[in-house]
């Protein structure tokens, strides 16, 4: 039971038959949704894996990941299996497979490469960003020193490693009716010893507001629902800053998500997220006047979701835990 960084561990273990590059690790018992491990979380348990591998050699920065949910994970060990599909001159292809007792939980598809820009200040340059009038902003409006904390989340195991905060300007116009959903949080890894990393944003892209939250007949339907996530993609855009920028927080992310559509059966919905860095955290600093200017998009992710009742959801965590003890 730890924090989120340090509940992403796991070491290399050994080597397989066909170039397979098997690490292994624990998933924490903390960072649950119900009787099921959080899918972020274990997202980035499989992504940590592949940049350890990565970490050496000419491509040791995730560029994009598509996540495929099996199969519920257990709060057990685990292994990740890792296969180099490609080696290229600019970006290496993998697959990277999380497998509790000889069973595929999560596979994955990823793209490495190199997600600095150029230091050689002769080579054109074709990054959009601020001041370009043509950047997107972070969509965020108010700064998180002027954000209040949420209250913790019942079925969330790992509430007191995080704290949230609603963006007041998406808050207010989503009590107005309209097509689809926009929203913004802050969200603050609260142990002092802890900064965001690579492999931590995919549970970032997981904690979010969903359309279902915010349409009101769904309202007595969702207290009582779980939101499994079936497919997740996630293309990593600028890098984390370094912890002693004096305009990022190193603790705190701010999420921006969007949904269209939920259909049934299962209320099948889909949303998009952008994760940006955060000038500071949940309330704390002060508001500086270009703060906005200052922010840049770490990652943008897809996922597709459903929502059954949480029944389910212990169900298949009590499934999982007989599996692993195999």
């Amino acid at each position: 039971m730890a924090p989120l960084v340090q509940a992403i561990h796991l070491e290399f273990s050994h080597n397989l038959p066909g170039d397979i590059f098997v690490y292994k690790g624990n998933v924490d018992p903390d960072w649950t949704v119900g009787a099921v491990p959080n899918g972020g979380y274990v997202l980035s348990l499989i992504l940590e894996a592949a940049v350890k591998h990565q970490s050496p050699k000419a491509h040791p920065d995730p560029i994009h990941v598509t996540a495929h949910f099996l199969r519920s994970a257990a709060t057990s060990t685990f292994e990740v299996h890792i296969h180099i599909l490609k080696a290229g001159r600019g970006f290496t292809n993998l697959t990277a497979n999380l497998v509790q007792n000889g069973e595929v939980k999560v596979m994955t598809h990823m793209v490495f490469g190199v997600l600095a820009s150029p230091s050689d200040p002769t080579t054109p340059t074709l990054t959009v960003e601020p001041p370009s009038p043509y950047a997107r902003r972070i969509p965020l409006y108010t700064h998180p020193s002027k954000c209040s904390p949420d209250r913790p989340e019942w079925r969330f195991g790992y509430s007191k490693y995080i704290q949230t905060a609603h963006c007041p300007v998406h808050v207010k116009n989503a009590e107005i009716p309209r097509e689809g959903m926009e929203w913004g949080l802050y969200l603050t890894l609260t142990d002092p010893s802890e900064q965001w990393t690579t492999s931590a944003i995919p549970f970032a892209t997981d904690t979010f507001r969903a359309l279902h939250q915010v349409v009101p007949s769904h309202k007595d339907v969702r207290r009582v629902s779980w939101a499994p996530t079936m497919v997740m993609t996630i293309e990593f855009k600028f890098p984390i800053p370094k912890p002693s920028s004096p305009d990022h927080s190193p603790r705190t992310v701010a999420v921006y998500s969007s949904g269209r559509f939920i259909n049934d059966p299962q209320a099948r919905h889909d949303t998009y997220i952008e994760i940006w860095t955060a000038p500071s955290n949940i309330g704390e600093g002060s508001e500086q006047g270009d703060w906005r200017e200052k922010q840049r998009c770490l990652a943008v992710s897809t996922q597709m979701a459903l929502l059954v009742p949480m029944e389910v959801n212990k169900r298949r965590g009590e499934k999982a835990q007989a599996g692993s003890k195999l």
